[in-house]
């Protein structure tokens, strides 16, 4: 027997611990997760972006996971994600384990955007001039709303509805006419050192912000200007 190879065994043995050693180093290296953490977790990172996009009117409601379900174990962090990044009232949380052989969780969640607007106090019929007693304001959820809502009851009072509306529907400045087809309209003309006044007849319906056309009534010329209120509109002299 050669001298080296009573040590062969010896070798072998701390060879084989060592292996074991870095196996159970490993193993102990992935951590268990509940379903009540992976959901806790993925409440605290969805607050976290919702601060990071300065968005205080945004709410956010986890469905929590079932806690009926196994434990998951990660030797990563657990990943979080949106499903659909974009801004929409009904959407997804994903947690992705990012493991070799990992696995994933999807968490639904419902989102709304609070914000105090104007709604009707009443079912208000198409063709309707706005009083105060139609209008009241309330908090209401305008996530998907795609048109500019009406923030003061003052602002459209006067305006005509183009659309019925029902009883605490939100108002738009798409279901108005602040200038109507026919209205006698004052325009006011301003530059820098000088604002004057004229009457002019509407000749097209429009609504805050929008340019119209106007015949002016003492010299019967047709002219565009901006609406900014009603009944009102504005041209730069």
């Amino acid at each position: 027997m050669k001298m080296y190879d009573k040590f062969l065994p010896l070798t072998v043995a701390k060879l084989l611990l060592s292996v074991l050693f870095l196996h159970c180093s490993y193993s102990a290296s992935a951590a268990s997760y509940s379903m009540a953490e992976l959901s806790a977790q993925a409440s605290a990172w969805l607050q976290q972006q919702l601060q990071q996009m300065e968005q205080s009117q945004l709410q956010a409601q986890l469905y929590p996971l079932d806690t009926r379900l196994a434990d998951k174990s990660c030797d990563s962090q657990p990943e979080f994600s949106l499903v659909t990044p974009k801004l929409q009232r009904q959407n997804t949380v994903r947690i992705h384990c990012p493991d070799h052989n990992g696995w994933q969780l999807f968490v639904p969640l419902r989102m709304r955007q609070m914000l105090s607007a104007v709604v009707s106090n009443q079912k208000i019929p198409a063709g309707s001039y706005l009083t105060a007693e139609m209008l009241k304001t309330a908090d209401i959820d305008v996530i998907q709303s795609r048109d500019q809502l009406v923030a003061d009851p003052q602002q459209v009072l006067g305006a005509r509805t183009k659309k019925a509306l029902n009883a605490g529907q939100m108002l738009t400045q798409s279901d108005l006419c602040l200038v109507c087809k026919g209205d006698i309209v004052t325009i006011e003309g301003i530059s820098s050192t000088l604002s004057v006044s004229t009457q002019a007849t509407a000749l097209q319906d429009g609504s805050f912000g929008d340019t119209v056309r106007l015949q002016n009534i003492q010299s019967q010329r047709i002219i565009s200007a901006v609406v900014t209120a009603v009944k009102k509109a504005e041209i730069k002299l």
